[in-house]
């Protein structure tokens, strides 16, 4: 995907990405997290730590809804971040 957006001030854009409940063996189901969710950076501006696709924990409702290209995305402050899951490095 090409795009010419660069996010500035510590913001961030990013894709929510799809969890589904889990099951473990014994057949107890996981459900799906409602207050945090994960996301994967695709742009990261000019933030000091983060990069793009980097997968990140997020907080619910914090950020602003934007479609691209048919595509949702939210935009994020840096401070909206509980931890980085997985670093792109």
């Amino acid at each position: 995907m090409s795009m010419e957006m660069k996010m500035k001030n510590d913001y961030l854009l990013i894709q929510e990405i799809e969890q589904q409940e889990t099951k473990t063996e014994s057949g107890l189901i996981i459900p799906i997290e409602k207050h945090n969710r994960q996301a994967k950076i695709i742009n990261a501006g000019n933030t000091e730590y983060l990069k793009d696709g980097d997968v990140i924990l997020k907080n619910m409702g914090k950020g602003t809804m934007l479609t691209l290209n048919d595509i949702e995305f939210e935009v994020i402050h840096i401070n909206q971040i509980i931890a980085i899951i997985e670093d792109n490095g």
